[in-house]
C-alpha cells in the first residue's frame, strides 16, 4: 500500500479532530443519552432482569398461552375451554408465532425444557425492547430530549412494565403493539400506525382497538386522509385476518374468526367473563398505584390540574398562556387513548391487572410530560400567587423549587418502584422455585416410567409444562375446594376433536381431578389451614415428606404496607410466611410404574 500524502495526512486529522470534538460536545451537553445505544441497552437490562426475576402473575398466562405452546413443541399440555373447538375463542395463529423459533432452538440444540422456557421469556423481553427504544426515540424527536428522559425513566423503573414486558400475554403483546402503532403516529407515519392497531386488535386483543380510536379519529377528521385509512385498514384486514382465519380454521377442523368469538362472549352473552370476578371501579386505580406509584397519581390529576390552572390564569391573570406553557390539544389528541381506555375498563364489572398492560406505554408518556408542564406551571402559579400577596419569602421558595421539583419526584419513584419490584421477587417467586426443583440433578428420582406430579389448592400457580423435566413427568390436578371449570389435557391425534368435557359457564367438571392415591410428588401451600377437600399435606409426615420448602408471602395475615412494599432492615420481622412445598410420596418405590388416570 503507497504511502499517504502529507495533505491527506492533513485532511484525515481535520476529520479527527471534527469528530472528536463533536463526540465531546454531545457528551458534554448530555445528549449521550439520546444515541440509540445507551437507551435500548438500559431498557434491555430492565426486560432481561424481568424475564428471568418475576413470577408468573396470572394463571391465565400459564393455561392459555404457555400450555398450547408446550402442545405444539412436545406434543403435550393442559388445554382450556376456549380452546376447545365448540367455542375456539383463542387464535392458535398468536400461539405459532411464538412456537416457530422456540421450535427451531430445540431442534438443533435440544436444551432442557426449562432453559427454553426462559429462552422465549428473554426472546419477549428482547422484542419489549426493541419496540420500546422505537418508541423512546419517537418522543424525543417529537416531545423534546427531557420528556423522552424522564419517560425512560419511569418505563424502567416502574413495577408495571417489570410485571408486562416478558408476559407471555395478548395484552403484553398489545403493549409492544402500542409502542409502534402510538410511536408511527406521533412521527407521522399513518400507515404502520393503522397497521400495528390491527395486529394488535386481530392478533392479539379485539378489545385493543380502542387505543386506535383516537388515530383514527385524528386520520379521517383533522387530517381528512379517509381513504388512506380505508385502504389500510383493508391492507390489514386482507393479511392480517385472513390468514388467522386460515391458519384456526385448519387446526381447529371449521371455519372460525377467533376475535370474533371472543368479542361476541365478552359482550352478547348473558355472562359473559363476569363469571370470573367482579371488582370495585377502584381496582385500576389501586392498581395502578402499585404498579406506577407517584407517576400514576400524577397521571390522573393532571388533566384536571391543567384545566384548573387555565382557569386560574384567565381569572386572576386574564392571561392563560402567561403562566402555563401546556396546551390542551397536547392533552386532547395525543394523550386521549390512555384516558379512553382508563374510563372504559373502569366502567366493566370484570377487571384484571393485565388488562391495563396496553397503556403502560402512554400512562409513562402522560406522567412524564405531565413533570415537564403541570408541576412547573403550577409551582409557577403559586409563585406568582405568593408574590402578589406579598409573601416574597414562599415566592422565593417556589421560584427555585420548579426548577428541580422533578428531583424529589424520581427519588421518590424509583424508590418507591424498586420496593416493589423486591417485594415481587421476595414474596411470590416460590412456585418457580419449587418446580424448578424437579430439574435438580442432585434430586432422587424412583425408578419409573411415569413420575406423576400432582396439586389441589395450588392448581392456579403451576407456571407451566416447561417445568416438567422430560417426557416421564406428568401433571394432574386433585380435587380441592374449588369449585370452578379446571383445564383439561390436549388430545395426542388432533386438535379438532372434542374429548373432554368443558363448557363456557365456569362450572366444575369432574373429568378434569385425578386420584391423589397415584400421586408420586404433590405440591402444596402450608399455610396452617386445614379442610375435608385440603388437607394440609405437609404434615401428614407418614404419607408425604418435604423435598424442598421455600417461603411464600402470607397476604391474609401481613399488614397492608409490608404485603405492598420490601422495606430494608425491617421487612422480614414485619411479614408472615406460609411455606411453599414440594412434597413426595414416602412409599413411592413401592407404587410401581403407574400412569394417572383421570379420577373423580
Amino acid at each position: 500500500m503507497a504511502p499517504k500524502s502529507k495533505g491527506a495526512k492533513k485532511e484525515i486529522a481535520k476529520h479527527k479532530s471534527c469528530y472528536i470534538k463533536s463526540n465531546e460536545k454531545t457528551i458534554s451537553s448530555g445528549n449521550w443519552l439520546m444515541t440509540f445505544d445507551a437507551p435500548f441497552k438500559i431498557i434491555l437490562s430492565a426486560r432481561i432482569f424481568a424475564a428471568f426475576l418475576i413470577h408468573i402473575t396470572d394463571c391465565d398466562e400459564t393455561f392459555n398461552y404457555w400450555e398450547p405452546t408446550h402442545y405444539f413443541i412436545f406434543n403435550s399440555g393442559f388445554q382450556t375451554w376456549e380452546y376447545a373447538p365448540t367455542y375456539a375463542l383463542r387464535s392458535y395463529l398468536y400461539i405459532l408465532i411464538h412456537v416457530v423459533p422456540a421450535y427451531i432452538y430445540q431442534l438443533f440444540f435440544s436444551v432442557r425444557k426449562i432453559m427454553l422456557f426462559y429462552m422465549i421469556r428473554c426472546m419477549l423481553g428482547l422484542f419489549c425492547s426493541a419496540c420500546e427504544i422505537y418508541f423512546y426515540r419517537v418522543i424525543h424527536k417529537k416531545f423534546g430530549s427531557t420528556i423522552a428522559k424522564y419517560y425512560l425513566a419511569i418505563s424502567v423503573f416502574s413495577p408495571g412494565m417489570f410485571i408486562a414486558s416478558a408476559a407471555y400475554l395478548p395484552s403484553s403483546f398489545s403493549m409492544y403493539m402500542t409502542f409502534l402503532s402510538i410511536g408511527s403516529w406521533y412521527n407521522g407515519n399513518l400507515e404502520l400506525a393503522i397497521f400495528t392497531t390491527a395486529i394488535s386488535t386481530l392478533l392479539s386483543w379485539p378489545f385493543s382497538g380502542l387505543i386506535g380510536f383516537p388515530l383514527a379519529c385524528d386520520v379521517i377528521f383533522r387530517q381528512k386522509k379517509k381513504n388512506l385509512f380505508i385502504k389500510w385498514c383493508f391492507i390489514s384486514l386482507l393479511t392480517i385476518l385472513g390468514y388467522q382465519i386460515f391458519v384456526d380454521s385448519y387446526i381447529y377442523g371449521k371455519f372460525v374468526i377467533a376475535p370474533l368469538n371472543i368479542v361476541f362472549y365478552n359482550i352478547f352473552t348473558n355472562h359473559g367473563p363476569d363469571l370470573y370476578g367482579t371488582e370495585h371501579w377502584s381496582f385500576y386505580i389501586y392498581n395502578g398505584i402499585l404498579n406506577f406509584n407517584v407517576a400514576f397519581i400524577l397521571t390522573v390529576i393532571a388533566p384536571f390540574g391543567i384545566f384548573f390552572n387555565k382557569i386560574i390564569s384567565m381569572i386572576v391573570f386574564q392571561d392563560s398562556k402567561q403562566y402555563t406553557n401546556i396546551g390542551l390539544n397536547l392533552w386532547v389528541l395525543y394523550l386521549s387513548p390512555f384516558y379512553l381506555w382508563l374510563t372504559v375498563f373502569i366502567a366493566q364489572p370484570h377487571k384484571e391487572e393485565r388488562f391495563l398492560f396496553p397503556i403502560y406505554p402512554l400512562l409513562s408518556l402522560t406522567s412524564a410530560v405531565a413533570l415537564k408542564y403541570y408541576i412547573p406551571d403550577t409551582l409557577n402559579i403559586v409563585q406568582v400567587i405568593s408574590s402578589k400577596l406579598n409573601m416574597f419569602t414562599l415566592s422565593k421558595l417556589f421560584k427555585h423549587f420548579k426548577d428541580v421539583a422533578y428531583i424529589p419526584f424520581f427519588v421518590l419513584f424509583v424508590l418507591l418502584g424498586l420496593s416493589r419490584c423486591l417485594l415481587l421477587i421476595k414474596g411470590y417467586h416460590g412456585p418457580l422455585d419449587i418446580y424448578a426443583e424437579l430439574s435438580n440433578e442432585n434430586l432422587t428420582l424412583p425408578k419409573l416410567d411415569i413420575i406423576n406430579v400432582c396439586a389441589g389448592k395450588e392448581w392456579h400457580r403451576f407456571p407451566t409444562s416447561f417445568f416438567l423435566p422430560d417426557q416421564r413427568w406428568k401433571m394432574h390436578f386433585i380435587k380441592s375446594e374449588f369449585r370452578g371449570l379446571l383445564p383439561g389435557k390436549f388430545q395426542n391425534d388432533s386438535l379438532s376433536k372434542v374429548v373432554e368435557k368443558f363448557n363456557d359457564q365456569n362450572k366444575e367438571e369432574l373429568d378434569k381431578y385425578s386420584d391423589i392415591n397415584l400421586c408420586h410428588f404433590l405440591v402444596d401451600l402450608n399455610n396452617n389451614l386445614s379442610s375435608e377437600f385440603e388437607p394440609n399435606y405437609s404434615e401428614l409426615k407418614t404419607e408425604w415428606s418435604i423435598v424442598k420448602s421455600v417461603f411464600f408471602l402470607n397476604n391474609q395475615k401481613t399488614k397492608l404496607l409490608f404485603r405492598t412494599l420490601y422495606i430494608p432492615f425491617i421487612w422480614e420481622d414485619n411479614v408472615y410466611f406460609s411455606s411453599y412445598n414440594l412434597l413426595i410420596r414416602n412409599q413411592i418405590e413401592e407404587m410401581g410404574n403407574i400412569n394417572i388416570r383421570n379420577a373423580s
